[in-house]
């Protein structure tokens, strides 16, 4: 598995992963068909554009799985959650699965008011779930 951190477009590299800062952090480690993206922050109004071109990018290399690393994601809102949403039903249509790992019990409150729980695979922690 790789982990790398790349300050550059993925289109310059397009075989490796890319981090963003924009208020919160996303990164890339890809193992086999998998591709584990982690966040870290806020996914709010602001940084949900920034988190799509980040899917958009995985989901783009047709993996078969794509797991979100929800563990060190501390908010989040409705534009995020409606990000997380269309994500899985991309990921969905090209046959990928799409996994939320870890969320906090904040992160983990707003999926279960919305029933957003019931849409998305969620790997909880055991702390938590």
């Amino acid at each position: 598995m790789s982990d790398h951190l790349l300050d550059r477009p993925a289109y310059l590299h397009d075989s490796a992963p890319m981090l963003h800062r924009i208020g919160f952090d996303a990164w890339e480690q890809v193992a086999e068909q998998t591709i584990v993206v982690r966040l870290r922050g806020e996914l709010d109004l602001a940084t949900a554009p920034e988190l799509s071109r980040v899917l958009d990018d995985a989901l783009g290399r047709h993996r078969c799985a794509v797991t979100l690393d929800l563990t060190e994601l501390t908010f989040l809102d409705s534009a995020g959650i409606l990000l997380l949403v269309n994500a899985h039903h991309r990921a969905e249509a090209q046959g990928c699965l799409m996994i939320l790992r870890a969320p906090c019990r904040s992160v983990l409150k707003a999926l279960r008011l919305t029933g957003v729980d019931r849409l998305l695979l969620m790997e909880l922690s055991p702390q938590i779930s």
